[in-house]
Protein backbone atom coordinates (compact mmCIF):
# COMPACT_ATOMS: atom_id res chain seq x y z
CA UNK A 1 0.00 0.00 0.00
CA UNK A 2 1.55 3.16 -0.88
CA UNK A 3 1.77 6.72 1.15
CA UNK A 4 -0.63 8.38 -0.57
CA UNK A 5 -3.49 4.98 -0.37
CA UNK A 6 -2.37 4.62 3.49
CA UNK A 7 -3.18 8.36 4.01
CA UNK A 8 -6.69 8.36 1.61
CA UNK A 9 -7.83 5.43 3.69
CA UNK A 10 -6.89 7.13 6.89
CA UNK A 11 -8.91 9.95 6.28
CA UNK A 12 -11.80 7.78 4.97
CA UNK A 13 -12.29 5.20 7.45
CA UNK A 14 -13.07 7.43 10.29
CA UNK A 15 -16.13 8.91 8.00
CA UNK A 16 -17.33 5.85 7.56
CA UNK A 17 -17.44 5.07 11.43
CA UNK A 18 -18.96 8.01 12.49
CA UNK A 19 -21.58 7.65 9.57
CA UNK A 20 -22.20 4.37 10.28
CA UNK A 21 -22.72 5.15 14.28
CA UNK A 22 -24.34 8.28 13.86
CA UNK A 23 -26.97 6.83 11.21
CA UNK A 24 -27.52 3.38 13.14
CA UNK A 25 -26.34 1.07 9.89
CA UNK A 26 -27.56 -1.96 10.16
CA UNK A 27 -24.69 -4.70 9.85
CA UNK A 28 -25.07 -8.25 8.44
CA UNK A 29 -24.17 -11.47 10.02
CA UNK A 30 -25.03 -14.60 8.13
CA UNK A 31 -27.03 -12.30 6.20
CA UNK A 32 -29.67 -11.43 9.15
CA UNK A 33 -29.42 -7.47 9.71
CA UNK A 34 -28.36 -6.45 13.05
CA UNK A 35 -27.43 -3.79 14.93
CA UNK A 36 -24.06 -3.26 16.62
CA UNK A 37 -24.18 -0.98 19.73
CA UNK A 38 -20.69 -0.23 20.73
CA UNK A 39 -19.88 2.36 23.84
CA UNK A 40 -16.54 4.01 25.21
CA UNK A 41 -15.09 1.38 27.36
CA UNK A 42 -12.19 4.18 28.90
CA UNK A 43 -13.23 3.84 32.49
CA UNK A 44 -12.51 0.06 32.61
CA UNK A 45 -9.67 -1.30 35.15
CA UNK A 46 -9.55 -4.18 32.53
CA UNK A 47 -10.02 -5.41 28.89
CA UNK A 48 -10.99 -8.99 27.50
CA UNK A 49 -9.13 -8.22 24.56
CA UNK A 50 -6.15 -5.53 24.74
CA UNK A 51 -3.37 -4.95 21.99
CA UNK A 52 -0.47 -2.78 21.97
CA UNK A 53 0.78 -1.39 18.66
CA UNK A 54 4.42 -0.75 19.30
CA UNK A 55 7.06 1.80 18.24
CA UNK A 56 8.24 2.00 15.06
CA UNK A 57 5.66 -0.65 13.82
CA UNK A 58 5.03 1.18 10.58
CA UNK A 59 8.69 0.98 9.77
CA UNK A 60 8.52 -2.70 9.62
CA UNK A 61 5.77 -3.04 7.93
CA UNK A 62 7.57 -0.36 5.28
CA UNK A 63 10.53 -2.61 5.28
CA UNK A 64 8.47 -5.78 4.39
CA UNK A 65 8.71 -7.09 7.84
CA UNK A 66 5.25 -9.25 8.80
CA UNK A 67 3.30 -8.00 11.67
CA UNK A 68 0.56 -9.38 13.21
CA UNK A 69 -0.25 -7.11 16.07
CA UNK A 70 -3.91 -8.44 16.21
CA UNK A 71 -5.71 -11.14 14.74
CA UNK A 72 -7.05 -11.46 10.80
CA UNK A 73 -10.35 -12.34 13.09
CA UNK A 74 -11.29 -11.98 16.34
CA UNK A 75 -14.45 -13.18 17.85
CA UNK A 76 -15.46 -11.33 21.19
CA UNK A 77 -18.97 -11.78 23.36
CA UNK A 78 -21.46 -9.01 23.83
CA UNK A 79 -20.62 -7.32 27.19
CA UNK A 80 -16.23 -7.54 25.77
CA UNK A 81 -14.01 -4.54 26.28
CA UNK A 82 -10.97 -4.19 23.86
CA UNK A 83 -8.21 -1.72 23.99
CA UNK A 84 -5.80 -1.24 21.63
CA UNK A 85 -2.86 1.38 22.65
CA UNK A 86 -1.21 2.68 19.66
CA UNK A 87 2.50 4.08 20.76
CA UNK A 88 3.86 3.60 17.00
CA UNK A 89 4.53 6.71 15.55
CA UNK A 90 2.14 6.60 12.76
CA UNK A 91 -1.47 6.54 12.87
CA UNK A 92 -3.12 3.14 12.47
CA UNK A 93 -7.05 1.57 11.16
CA UNK A 94 -7.81 -1.71 12.78
CA UNK A 95 -11.09 -2.53 10.63
CA UNK A 96 -13.27 0.10 11.68
CA UNK A 97 -11.26 1.87 14.32
CA UNK A 98 -8.52 4.32 13.71
CA UNK A 99 -6.41 4.43 16.30
CA UNK A 100 -4.07 7.68 16.17
CA UNK A 101 -0.29 7.88 16.70
CA UNK A 102 0.03 8.12 20.78
CA UNK A 103 -3.73 7.79 21.19
CA UNK A 104 -5.94 4.81 22.98
CA UNK A 105 -8.87 3.15 21.79
CA UNK A 106 -11.39 1.67 24.49
CA UNK A 107 -14.91 0.00 22.95
CA UNK A 108 -17.76 -1.98 24.41
CA UNK A 109 -19.51 -4.44 22.24
CA UNK A 110 -23.25 -3.94 23.44
CA UNK A 111 -24.94 -5.90 20.63
CA UNK A 112 -24.04 -9.16 18.61
CA UNK A 113 -23.03 -8.31 14.35
CA UNK A 114 -19.98 -8.22 12.74
CA UNK A 115 -17.42 -5.41 11.47
CA UNK A 116 -15.36 -5.99 8.76
CA UNK A 117 -12.56 -3.75 7.47
CA UNK A 118 -8.89 -2.69 6.85
CA UNK A 119 -5.85 -3.33 9.33
CA UNK A 120 -2.62 -1.85 8.97
CA UNK A 121 -0.81 -3.55 12.00
CA UNK A 122 -1.43 -6.98 10.20
CA UNK A 123 -0.03 -8.36 6.90
CA UNK A 124 -3.42 -9.78 5.78
CA UNK A 125 -4.42 -5.91 5.69
CA UNK A 126 -7.88 -6.80 7.05
CA UNK A 127 -9.45 -7.54 10.03
CA UNK A 128 -12.66 -8.53 11.01
CA UNK A 129 -14.35 -8.77 14.50
CA UNK A 130 -17.60 -10.81 15.32
CA UNK A 131 -19.45 -10.13 18.27
CA UNK A 132 -21.38 -12.93 19.58
CA UNK A 133 -24.10 -13.39 21.96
Amino acid sequence: MSRVQFTALLLIVPLIVVGAVLLGTSLRDDDAPTGLQITSAADEASYEHDYVIPLGTADRMANGEPVQIVPAELTVRVGDAIRIVNDDSEDHVVGVFFVASGETLTQRFNSAGVLEGECSVHESGSFTLRVEA
